[in-house]
């Protein structure tokens, strides 16, 4: 008797929950803020392989460059995937077109896990880049880091100091970083979307 009263309650607050939305009496204009951009077709392939890192696709007149993965076989840990990161392309990367904006100068001093935040210490070789270049070179770096297991954010220090660094769309922020603030620089192999039948 019981579980039948449990079984009836739990119906009775779904059809109410259900009721809770209600349908517009008409067409309504979206607020140009909340209207998603869903780009050009996209072009990358998965990536195979223990680790993955992420360099520039080739430029391309028609749109802007993104980040691909790449495979990464040779990596024993997280600073040797950063360091392999840092070095760039390698030689079939470069006939590929790949590119980074990552300056080779860039050291890396430290990286160390605490929970899901990884803290990574370059020396200061970011400086010297373009405000694209440095949201380029941050999106590598993040993208590239969040493919580590346990990963979620990423907190950028230049010798030991914590920096305000660009998101995507150019706003500083002073904390970690995660790939979901660099939308849109990933390269994806989601196919476009059909578009809808309009009536």
């Amino acid at each position: 008797m019981r579980l039948l009263k449990t079984m009836i309650v739990v119906l009775l607050v779904g059809v109410a929950a259900g009721c809770a939305i209600r349908e517009d009496s008409s067409p309504r204009d979206i607020p140009e803020d909340l209207i998603g951009d869903f780009g050009d077709v996209a072009t990358g392939d998965a990536a195979t392989g223990a680790n993955r890192i992420y360099l520039l696709t080739p430029p391309d007149d028609d749109e802007q460059r993104r980040l691909r993965a790449v495979p990464r076989q040779d990596s024993g840990g997280t600073e040797e995937l950063l360091r392999s990161l840092i070095s760039g392309p390698n030689a079939d990367e470069v006939e590929a077109s790949l590119g980074t904006a990552i300056p080779s100068e860039l050291e890396l001093l430290s990286a160390r896990t605490v929970g899901t935040r990884l803290t990574i210490d370059v020396s200061n070789g970011l400086s010297g880049l373009s405000d694209d270049g440095v949201r380029f070179a941050l999106a590598q770096i993040v993208a590239t880091a969040s493919e580590l297991d346990g990963v979620e954010r990423v907190r950028i220090q230049v010798e030991g100091v914590n920096q305000a660094w660009p998101t995507g769309d150019g706003r500083l922020v002073d904390a970690a970083l995660s790939i979901y603030d660099y939308p849109g620089f990933l390269e994806t192999s989601q196919p476009p979307f059909t578009a809808l039948p309009s009536s």
